[in-house]
């Protein structure tokens, strides 16, 4: 067998950062063209439980969890991929909404509370941007308009809110170079009803006594190519992909109290099988603050330590081995954010 923790990130997400990885990504996708690649079309399709509602208002406590996985650039992938020796070292910024090159958003008006996750294509260094600005302005964006705009609440206000955040960044006179995944939820704490929106491989899972209950749907042009809102006027480069808000798949759910919903990076769900996940969050004894908090920390240092095992059997091996038959075993090493909250109806 191969090792994932060899090959690291096997295919570049959009365009890649070093000769390892232009050296996989032309021999996979040579691979995957006499192979069946899974393919996920972009679902725009309302999905509506039917599960009881709750007579009382709700609202989510969150807790955030998770870790770069290229801090200063200096140790790439903790070894497992030598660095490029002309790579362009990228000028890094401390944030408080964000992880390596995820980025994410906390927030609520009048009528519900609002998460996202976006995660930045890591391969812009190539071109000397960081990935960090475009994934961090678009959570930004996103937060602000929920800040201060009245948002009405309903099942396509995640599509909008996504359409408005990246006009607002193509509109931006410092012109912000880049690319990300997106995936929203917004409650609304009157009708306890989850309005979601995902773009590409981040996602998200709504747990109701330790089963996963709904989930987001993963949205791919080819293996380990995600669908993402980007931006690149100047840069000509045949793999690059840019889609559009619009194709997020939307869906609305009917929530219970103490209903979980772990929304996180492909860094989590590329390295944590539902099993693993289920086994963490059944540990939330009561669904206070601190204790979500420590199952989100649990739950990120489980992917991490996943993500750089290459005895570990991780899904995204699985993915690779489906998409393109390929042998391989690892954890893939990556940015991880993870958001978790519960739904409750206590002050």
């Amino acid at each position: 067998m191969q090792s994932l923790a060899i090959c690291a990130r096997l295919v570049a997400r959009a365009v890649s950062g070093t000769e390892a990885e232009n050296f996989l990504y032309n021999s996979l996708l040579r691979l995957s063209t006499s192979s069946s690649i899974h393919h996920s079309q972009p679902s725009n399709r309302l999905a509506i439980s039917s599960s009881p509602a709750i007579t009382r208002a709700v609202h989510l406590v969150t807790a955030t969890s998770g870790y770069s996985g290229h801090d200063d650039d200096d140790d790439d992938e903790k070894g497992h991929l030598k660095k490029k020796k002309n790579s362009t070292k990228i000028q890094r910024t401390n944030r408080s909404n964000g992880y390596g090159d995820d980025a994410f958003f906390i927030t609520k008006n009048r009528q519900g509370d609002f998460l996202g996750v976006a995660d930045g294509v890591g391969g812009w260094r190539e071109h000397g941007i960081d990935p960090s600005l475009f994934s961090t302005s678009l959570m930004e964006a996103c937060k602000s308009l929920v800040d201060h705009k009245l948002i009405d609440l309903n099942p396509l206000t995640l599509t909008e809110l996504l359409s408005k955040a990246y006009k607002q960044l193509l509109e931006d006179k410092q012109c912000i170079i880049g690319s990300s995944t997106a995936c929203m939820v917004a409650l609304h704490q009157e009708k306890s009803i989850l309005h979601t929106a995902n773009l590409g491989d981040s996602g998200f899972v709504i747990i109701r006594k330790n089963s996963i209950v709904h989930r987001s749907q993963e949205q791919q042009h080819y293996f380990n190519s995600p669908f993402q809102l980007a931006i690149h006027p100047s840069i000509k480069d045949q793999r690059l992909i840019a889609d559009s808000p619009e194709q997020a798949s939307i869906t609305s759910f009917n929530v219970e109290e103490n209903d979980c919903i772990l929304i996180a990076t492909d860094g989590l769900w590329d390295n944590l099988p539902d099993s693993m996940i289920l086994e963490e969050v059944k540990k939330i004894a009561e669904p206070t603050l601190d204790n979500l908090q420590q199952i989100a920390h649990a739950l990120a240092k489980r992917a991490l330590d996943n993500g750089h095992d290459p005895k570990f059997n991780s899904p995204f091996a699985k993915s690779a081995k489906r998409a393109l038959g390929i042998n391989i075993i690892g954890g893939k090493p990556d940015d991880i954010t993870v958001l978790l909250a519960v739904v409750t109806s206590n002050c």
